[in-house]
């Protein structure tokens, strides 16, 4: 899926092919076919990836590094939910966790595993929505960053729920998201009001703490999750 489509990052020009890409497959029925269409128009040249930073997201860098230092080369499982050309998935990696990262767009995933030759990640193809049941309470970190505003808002209750539900006991869940102003243009994305940040405490897991931080000169949401011990 994505990072941040409602960044500067991107043109003007790629906001609004990326808006008709996703307006056109919410009115065919097929509301996350528009990944892979923007992926692979953006392989062929023809398009540009709003949130292709070519680097990880800053506050995910910040959050590793700073709070949970002890986590370096612990060899615990992590999983980067709509990975995209995964940036935050080689960095959580670098710090020594077996880490998993999917997207739904098979594009995606091959110009991640392009970009990364030499890249540790466990790179899989997948949906959000009907996630494989081996990675159920499968991972220790789950890194959730800008993807579930992504999603049409008739799908956020299957989305958050899935998020939680790859956490392992006494895992920890990461949710970026950036926080909605009244100046917002309509979606995509779909920016997530603080009742729906916090809907992802639900299978068990729990709201630890949520904070608000600035990135990109906007403001995000930065929200910890812990599942309790088995």
């Amino acid at each position: 899926m994505a990072a941040d489509p409602s960044a500067t990052h991107g043109s003007e020009l790629a906001m609004r092919r990326m808006r008709e890409l996703a307006d056109s497959a919410i009115a065919s029925g097929r509301p996350l076919s528009w990944y892979e269409t923007l992926y692979e128009n953006a392989a062929a040249g023809a398009a540009t990836v709003p949130w292709d930073y070519c680097e990880p997201t800053p506050i995910l860098v910040d959050w590793l590094t700073g709070r949970y230092p002890s986590w370096r080369n612990s060899g615990s499982k992590a999983i980067v939910v709509g990975c995209g050309y995964g940036y935050d998935a080689e960095f959580v990696a670098s710090l020594g966790f077996a880490t998993t990262a999917f997207d739904i767009s098979a594009t995606a995933i091959q110009m991640a595993r392009r970009r990364h030759e030499r890249s540790d990640v466990d790179y899989q193809e997948a949906d959000l929505l009907a996630l494989p049941s081996s990675w159920l309470q499968g991972f220790d970190l789950v890194v959730e960053s800008t993807t579930l505003q992504c999603l049409p808002p008739d799908l956020r209750d299957q989305a958050t729920a899935a998020v939680a539900s790859l956490c392992a006991p006494e895992g920890t869940v990461l949710v970026i998201a950036r926080r909605p102003s009244p100046t917002d243009p309509p979606g995509p994305p779909w920016l997530l009001a603080e009742t729906e940040v916090r809907q992802v405490a639900s299978d068990g897991v729990e709201l630890v703490r949520l904070d608000t931080m600035n990135m990109n000169g906007g403001r995000r949401w930065v929200a910890e999750f812990r599942r309790p011990p088995a």
